[in-house]
């Protein structure tokens, strides 16, 4: 019978013993570091401002930005989406519509339902209630939904629930109506980067 003969044990030294403790302390040292980076730059912002409409806000500074040309018929002012999102791209939207003099905020719903319901497909509005801007500003919120399909063949994919909600702010013949989008199972997730773009809305003058 071979006789097998477990290792000598090897007792680790003062110096040895603290080398290693200095090496895990570095190690958390660097991945606190790194998480603190990371958060950074995930919660960095970037301003954006409109004098010809009169409106300046702060969106994700790694977002895409994407600004309605002016002098061009667009259902949007600018729009900010993130680049990373899949499978819809999580998107921010102010847009400007053209009122009456005695237009009232529970009218404009309506009116972007019948727009809407034209344009975007299984479309289904939800609840509308009043809100109340971070500056004071006294809205309404609407909630909708509908399917988003690719429109490029070759780009071919399971169609998408989108989610959204838009908060409808009335300035003299002009209604302002912020708008946030995603897909149905991150709209929740998502929800924090549209109550930071409502708290930075202000009004700026030319």
């Amino acid at each position: 019978m071979i006789n097998r003969l477990a290792p000598p044990s090897v007792e680790l030294n003062f110096r040895q013993r603290w080398a290693n403790y200095i090496t895990i302390f570095v190690a958390l040292i660097g991945l606190a570091g790194g998480l603190i980076l990371r958060n950074s730059y995930e919660n960095s912002t970037q301003r954006y401002e409109n004098s010809e409409v009169g409106i300046a806000v702060r969106y994700p500074s790694n977002w895409l930005l994407d600004e309605s040309p002016a002098g061009t018929r667009s259902d949007y002012i600018v729009r900010m989406q993130d680049p990373i999102a899949v499978p819809f791209k999580t998107t921010l939207q102010i847009s400007l519509l053209a009122v009456g003099p005695d237009a009232h905020l529970a009218d404009i719903p309506d009116l972007l339902n019948l727009t809407r319901a034209s344009s975007f497909a299984t479309y289904r509005p939800l609840p509308v209630t009043p809100v109340v801007l971070p500056n004071g500003s006294q809205g309404i919120q609407m909630n909708y939904a509908y399917v988003a399909t690719e429109t490029n063949p070759a780009l071919q994919s399971v169609p998408i629930v989108v989610q959204a909600e838009d908060v409808i702010v009335l300035r003299g013949t002009q209604a302002f109506v912020i708008t946030y989008r995603a897909d149905a199972q991150s709209f929740a997730a998502n929800l924090h980067y549209f109550d930071s773009f409502l708290r930075s809305v202000e009004q700026v003058y030319s």
